[in-house]
């Protein structure tokens, strides 16, 4: 079937594909988590829920996670090694899916693939930004100065291939209609770019209100292990709170990466955990540390609030929402103004101002039907 042939077909009014490199049956980050809450909620509304991303040699382990649901269509695609090549790929796939509506989150070849079957097939498509990242130019050619190659032909090659990259995401970021961001550095760095106005949607949390769970002497960090995430300086700070009794507790994927002889002993690295679990940790732990370079509005601030718990944070500081709504800190990248803050908590020092802030936030701005209602508002004009 080629791409005229299904422009004739005219698909259901209230259907819509997401299309994302991974999905949260295989992977349980930010933007699979986001995306996840958003089938569930149109399938709610019920709408027609359709979903590409990778997964080829994965199915069985994706279909008995506890996050797939018989209800929405999956289609599958191979993830290769050479990254360009799954535009052709996933426009492939494309073809066996028939929506009304494309929303798409993390760009990879697979944004210029459902541009172009949109434009083709006269559907609407939806860029999400998944990160501060994605506003930027040249983003994948970049990461080539920080990776290491055992042969110049080897870094030659992923430099076309990333250098074909940015230019085929660049292309439709430029062109995309509908673009959707997730805080106010996103809309003026993506605005300024790629010249097209987005639309500034937080992320959503749908929260399980019968966890009831005693709060304990817990510092949390959570991550996977991009170097952006920088979990190493976590490590440094539980070893200037040694004396202090209190537990430092590292979940995700950049655990991995940690050094186990240099991990002191108030610290426990636990790895990646079910969501549900990772929930668990955010209810009972008194403070939440983010140490990131760089993050848009991160689900782990998201459930900080839910969850009561205090967020500090070393660079991350999105819409002002630590300086000026005072719903956390940010330290401006000072470790140690971070260490001395987090003692003055453990010590006992009243933090119910910051908690009730954070709580309010939560409520204006994260609740799923609230932000489904502006996005369907947007597209459906």
């Amino acid at each position: 079937m080629g791409l005229r042939k299904l422009s004739s077909m005219s698909p259901n009014e209230k259907s819509i594909c997401f299309v994302i490199p991974h999905f949260v049956t295989f992977s349980t980050g930010g933007a699979e988590i986001q995306v996840h809450y958003l089938t569930q909620a149109f399938l709610q509304r019920g709408w027609k829920v359709e979903l590409v991303c990778a997964g080829v040699g994965k199915e069985q382990q994706m279909e008995s996670s506890v996050y797939y649901n018989k209800n929405i269509k999956y289609h599958y695609y191979r993830k290769r090694t050479i990254r360009t090549l799954e535009f052709f790929d996933v426009l492939r796939i494309l073809k066996n899916t028939n929506s009304k509506y494309y929303y798409q989150r993390t760009d990879f070849a697979l944004t210029a693939s459902t541009y172009l079957f949109a434009k083709k097939n006269k559907r609407k498509m939806i860029y999400a930004l998944a990160g501060d990242e994605d506003t930027k130019k040249n983003k994948y050619t970049d990461t080539l100065k920080n990776t290491a190659y055992s042969s110049i032909v080897k870094k030659w090659i992923r430099g076309v291939d990333l250098f074909l990259l940015d230019g085929l995401i660049e292309f439709t970021k430029r062109k995309v209609k509908y673009v959707v961001c997730q805080n106010q550095y996103q809309f003026d760095a993506y605005k300024a770019n790629f010249g097209v106005l987005p639309k500034l949607i937080p992320n959503s949390f749908i929260g399980d209100g019968s966890m009831a769970v005693e709060k304990q002497n817990v510092v949390l960090w959570v991550g996977n292990n991009h170097p952006t995430k920088q979990p190493g300086l976590f490590v440094e700070l539980a070893k200037q709170m040694l004396g202090s009794r209190w537990d430092f507790v590292m979940l995700g994927s950049a655990c991995n990466e940690i050094v186990q002889d240099i991990v002191p002993e108030n610290l426990t690295a636990l790895g990646p955990v079910a969501y549900e679990q990772a929930n668990e940790w955010f209810a009972k732990a008194k403070v939440f540390v983010n140490t990131s370079l760089s993050e848009g509005m991160p689900n782990t601030f998201i459930q900080s609030w839910y969850f009561n718990t205090v967020v500090m944070s070393l660079h991350v500081d999105p819409d002002a929402v630590f300086t000026e709504t005072k719903a956390g800190y940010c330290f401006a990248g000072d470790l140690n103004k971070m260490q001395e803050e987090l003692q003055r908590l453990m010590e006992g020092e009243d933090r119910s101002e910051i908690l009730r802030n954070g709580e309010e936030y939560f409520k204006e701005k994260f609740d799923i039907n609230r932000n489904v209602d502006v996005l369907l508002e947007y597209i459906q004009t």
